[in-house]
């Protein structure tokens, strides 16, 4: 039983494609139609086994053809000819339901050769439109890869949050703790009129000790805050960070006795700063520094001017900090670096991004080396003069 073919083409076209089907396939039954309307009456009257149509025809084209044409048609195999190659009209006619997509140019020879393979129920394309269709393909695949691993990035990004964020709880609750129950105990103890006026004074002390951690506690979180909602501020001025730091150093050489502290200051320390602020950091830094140092090893530290700016470095010899720890910690707030359960060292998680925060703020840079002999070394530089930034850090900036 012969083939049924059904040319739906411009009447030039289909006087073309017929006559070559005629002679060089007899074995093929050719209807035509000229218009997309009366193709796909004729599609629906004749039910040929192949479909050739020009997806340019009047009134109806493109993708919405195709479908009319197999509707009208079901199980017939649809060759689509079309002088354009885009990978997106060619998806879209293939996903209508065509099972050959041939460009205009491909000449009748084509054609035939499209409609011998469907009888074999292949899927044909030009070779124009397979290029041009396979570039895109592989594109869209590199895409998608890529999408993958940035969903993947955002996915362990959001859990850390979440695990961070209930580790900071679990931090916070065992920081808070500490203060809020000695200030209780002391609350207690002051109220019995018993107690020695030397000893009150002792108590008072370890009173006012335990809330200004408190403060101190609440203050950070208040910071950070201000910081993600883009209403932190600095007050910038001229000002010596000499007798700050040396103070800052004093301060902390109190809270930790047994680890020394070796300060090397120099005379001057001049940049557009917010003292107060910096001194904060300065203070973090030394604090983690003594924390993480076994008692008797001491923690250095060094400020100095340099054409880049005020530079402070404060180097402690104990187990050492990671990198990427370091990294993290600067980064991502509520991160200590150790887990919640080692509670002997680590504090609330905040610290060390709220300082990098700050000298950032201030046009600066903060970054970590830990040393090869054991230890780490946290630095940081802020600008000597209005004006200046820091765009390119040192190796190892965070």
């Amino acid at each position: 039983m012969p083939t049924t073919v059904l040319l739906c083409e411009t009447l030039d076209e289909v006087a073309r494609l017929q006559y070559h089907l005629l002679r060089e396939a007899p074995d093929l039954l050719v209807e035509v139609a000229t218009d997309a309307f009366r193709a796909v009456e004729a599609a629906a009257r004749v039910r040929p086994e192949i479909v050739v149509c020009d997806l340019g025809l009047e009134g109806v084209g493109g993708a919405e053809l195709v479908r009319r044409l197999l509707a009208s048609t079901p199980g017939a195999r649809v060759v689509a000819r079309s002088s354009s190659s885009d990978p997106t009209r060619v998806a879209d006619v293939l996903a209508a339901g065509a099972s050959a997509y041939l460009m205009k140019d491909d000449g009748p020879e084509a054609v035939l050769m499209a409609i011998r393979a469907l009888g074999s129920a292949a899927v044909v394309l030009s070779s124009d439109a397979a290029s041009a269709f396979a570039a895109q393909f592989a594109g869209t695949i590199e895409r998608v890869a890529v999408l993958e691993d940035e969903l993947e990035d955002l996915r362990s990004q959001v859990s850390h949050g979440t695990t961070a964020k209930a580790d900071f709880l679990a931090n916070i609750s065992h920081e808070l703790r500490t203060p809020v129950t000695v200030a209780k105990g002391i609350a207690y103890i002051l109220r019995n009129p018993t107690v020695p006026e030397s000893e009150r004074e002792q108590f008072l002390e370890q009173l006012r000790s335990s809330l200004d951690k408190l403060m101190g506690i609440v203050d950070e979180i208040i910071t950070l805050a201000e910081l993600e909602r883009g209403t932190f501020e600095l007050e910038l001025t001229m000002t010596d960070l000499g007798p700050l730091v040396r103070h800052a150093v004093d301060e902390i050489g109190c809270q930790y006795p047994s680890v020394p502290i070796a300060a090397q200051v120099a005379g001057r320390l001049e940049a557009i700063a917010d003292a107060a602020r910096v001194a904060g950091v300065v203070r973090e830094l030394l604090d983690n520094a003594c924390r993480y140092s076994p008692s008797g090893r001491s923690v250095e530290l060094v400020a100095r001017v340099l054409d880049e700016g005020v530079v402070i470095a404060v180097t402690d010899r104990g187990e050492g900090l990671d990198r990427a720890v370091a990294t993290q910690a600067f980064e991502q707030p509520f991160s200590t670096g150790e887990g919640t359960l080692r509670k002997e060292k680590a504090g609330v998680g905040v610290g060390l991004h709220l300082a990098r925060q700050i000298v950032v703020e201030h046009g600066g840079i903060m970054w970590s080396d830990p040393l090869p002999g054991g230890g780490t070394r946290v630095s940081f530089c802020i600008p000597s003069h209005e004006g200046a930034h820091l765009a390119v850090p040192p190796a190892g900036a965070a």
